[in-house]
């Protein structure tokens, strides 16, 4: 019976194919059905990122642009005048999980032998992901917790296997180039429509102490709460950097380059950033570095031009953009802005910690009196606070109100350990040596610029690190960055650009 139902020609595979995509397609048009009649906003929104990335599948290069256009771009500004569309962001970060799948099609069915290795930083991100996600399973995360812990941490992470993994042309990478400088330089009308309307209704609220970071471009911010603000500086810097290799490699010319940059640059003293002048340096150093050697003089002189540069923008930030209405002096503004930083206050006020003492208070509670905690951390999503989807994590329950997770490595190692973190500052690291290794011997033009730009990103990135917790959090930083390991792992398997 078996063998006539297998051999009989109206049960072939070739017939029963089609009738098995018309049923599949019939039943996800029955469950979307069933998701948009419940009227959930954030159902609907799953739903309709899967169908999309469904779609997409053979169109890749689509879902990149999508995901930057739409986290870039569109979540920002609808989040912060539309909070209660915020969820929209989950479409894009489905998409990010399908691009994952993809990344994995593409690796899996390539059968070239002569294709290079995947570099080592993918590798070690690889096995982050691995380790994290079975560390998460033997801990006390709940279920719950540990599946929104897993969609924050990698909801990105498929936009940077896809650019290891697919072929994609250079005219393409061009595209996407030219759409962040496209981005960056369409932050200063939003920054100056934040400043003017935005800051002055801020000032008029209750606890605002900084009233000017709100000012955050085209990325994400609340009206009434926090926002991104450093990862405008971020980005900008980045495209600081990425105007200035081009400029070097004589492909730009020097009116435009100065239009270009005053564009750029200007966001960056209309807000409250002051971890650009950390970022900055590190940018210009990369960008300069053969200069050393080569040009000391003129890289002396840059280097004078741009420490009076860069003390300007620090005290454009402690003084000129503090619009709190308290009459306070350069030294006491600089000294409040220590004393909650790196000093005895609170960041949050209170019994809050701050990014002074928030890794020493990490290894006191931990240390040889924990040492499986200490290595191994106690889960993905254990340092969660109110405003993440799944609530306060189960370590953020036991220590109320003292941020625990202020910063993105002290995050880690509550959630992951000293193993985990190391493999995750190991993946930066390699990065930053392929993109190192890739500008000594890219060729002359827009590759060389590149890779010189991607390496500065990257030099760029502790800053970010142990000064906020947005790589765990904000989907904005979470996509450049995987972008710059994308564009790194792209270049060290493709052909220049």
């Amino acid at each position: 019976m078996l063998s006539w139902i297998q051999s009989h020609p109206a049960l072939s595979a070739s017939r029963l194919a089609p009738l098995a995509v018309l049923i599949a397609f019939l039943g996800a048009a029955a469950a979307a059905g069933v998701v948009v009649a419940t009227g959930n906003l954030i159902l609907i929104g799953l739903a309709v990122g899967a169908i999309i990335g469904v779609m997409l599948l053979n169109s890749i290069g689509v879902a990149v642009w999508i995901v930057l256009v739409g986290t870039l771009l569109i979540t920002g500004p609808l989040a912060m005048h539309f909070p209660q569309l915020g969820r929209i962001a989950w479409l894009f970060s489905i998409l990010g999980f399908f691009l994952l799948a993809a990344a994995a099609l593409y690796e899996g069915t390539n059968k070239d032998p002569h294709r290079p290795a995947m570099p080592t930083f993918i590798v070690l991100g690889l096995l982050f992901g691995v380790y994290s996600i079975g560390r998460l399973i033997v801990s006390d995360a709940g279920f719950e917790q540990g599946i929104s812990a897993v969609k924050r941490y990698f909801q990105y992470w498929g936009l940077m296997l896809i650019l290891a993994t697919a072929a994609f042309p250079p005219k393409t990478i061009r595209r996407w180039l030219t759409l962040l400088l496209l981005l960056a330089l369409i932050q200063l009308p939003f920054a100056i429509y934040q400043r003017i309307v935005l800051v002055p209704m801020r000032l008029n609220m209750p606890d605002f102490v900084m009233p000017t970071d709100i000012v955050t471009g085209t990325f994400e911010g609340s009206i009434t709460g926090g926002a991104s603000s450093n990862v405008m500086a971020f980005f900008l810097i980045a495209a600081m950097a990425g105007l200035l290799s081009a400029y070097r490699e004589s492909l730009l010319r020097p009116t435009t380059l100065w239009l270009l940059l005053s564009v750029v640059c200007a966001p960056l003293a209309m807000g409250e950033t002051k971890l650009a002048v950390v970022m900055l340096p590190a940018a210009l150093l990369i960008v300069y570095a053969d200069l050393i050697k080569k040009r000391p003089f003129a890289f002396a002189v840059g280097s004078l031009a741009a420490v009076i540069a860069i003390g300007t923008l620090a005290y454009s930030y402690i003084v000129l953009n503090s619009t709190d209405g308290r009459s306070l002096t350069f030294q006491q503004r600089l000294q409040e802005n220590l004393e909650y930083n790196v000093g005895s206050r609170g960041h949050y006020g209170g019994a809050s910690l701050n990014r002074g003492n928030v890794l020493p208070f990490w290894w006191r509670e931990h240390g040889a009196s924990d040492p499986v905690g200490t290595m191994f951390g106690h889960g993905l999503g254990a340092t969660a606070g109110a405003g993440s989807t799944e609530g306060l994590g189960h370590m953020e329950r036991k220590y109320p109100g003292f941020a625990i997770g202020l910063i993105t490595i002290s995050a880690l190692l509550w959630e992951v350990g000293l193993f985990g973190t190391v493999l995750y500052l190991m993946m930066f690291f390699s990065a930053f040596l392929a993109a190192g290794s890739l500008t000594a011997r890219a060729s002359p033009g827009l590759d060389r610029a590149l890779c010189r730009t991607l390496q500065a990103v990257l030099l760029m990135m502790p800053a970010m690190l142990f000064a906020v917790d947005l790589h765990l959090l904000t989907p904005s930083i979470q996509v450049l960055t995987a972008f710059v390991l994308g564009l790194v792992a792209w270049r060290w398997r493709i052909a220049p650009v």
